[in-house]
């Protein structure tokens, strides 16, 4: 069985939903592996696992800027280190087929007698924004007038979920799962904003 998650990378609880998913429908959940192992682990799930239980399993990925040399460059690092996502139409079967396997994963959250999926936002959020690759791209934006304007990239149109930019850094800090007004989760994604009006 898969180790259990360090406290410091504890998936984010805000981000799952609150109850089961309805019968049929396709929703994407969390599973914990060891650090490192994200990629292999969902590579192997996807090749053992029939493809009438499991429709996709990625790692996904964001891309981040990094300061090399003295220049910039983009970099791929996880979105969610020691996650990655299954998704599904049947989470009972998926869990059972998980269960039988010699490495088995830990589906994160528990739903009463079923597992939480990543809630209805989050989810639709995410198909969104992130690339065929399942990586969320780097944006580029300008600031005019004190707003932003995000001119290529998955931020664009998604304006409004930007909480806080850091324009030394280059990132923007997406307010995800903010249901009850308490802030939700904020989700680093990639923004260059060179100039500011």
């Amino acid at each position: 069985m898969a180790a259990k998650p360090s406290q410091a990378n504890a998936f984010p609880r805000k981000l799952l939903s609150s109850r089961s998913a309805a019968a049929g429908a396709l929703r994407w959940y969390a599973a914990h592996v060891p650090q490192g192992r994200e990629e292999a682990f969902a590579e192997r799930r996807r090749r053992i696992i029939s493809s009438d239980v499991l429709e996709d399993c990625f790692f996904p990925k964001c891309e981040k800027f990094m300061k090399r040399h003295g220049s910039w460059v983009v970099e791929e690092v996880p979105l969610f280190s020691e996650y990655f996502f299954l998704a599904t139409r049947d989470v009972r079967a998926l869990a059972k087929e998980l269960a039988t396997l010699s490495f088995p994963v830990l589906l994160i959250g528990d739903c009463g007698r079923s597992f939480a999926p990543l809630a209805d936002d989050v989810q639709e959020w995410l198909a969104g924004a992130l690339d065929g690759c399942h990586v969320l791209r780097a944006s580029t934006g300008v600031i005019e007038d004190g707003a932003l304007r995000v001119q290529r990239g998955p931020l664009r149109g998604r304006e409004a979920d930007v909480r806080r930019i850091d324009r030394h850094k280059r990132m923007a800090y997406v307010g995800l799962a903010d249901r009850d007004g308490s802030g939700g989760f904020m989700l680093r994604a990639a923004l260059n904003v060179p100039q500011k009006s």
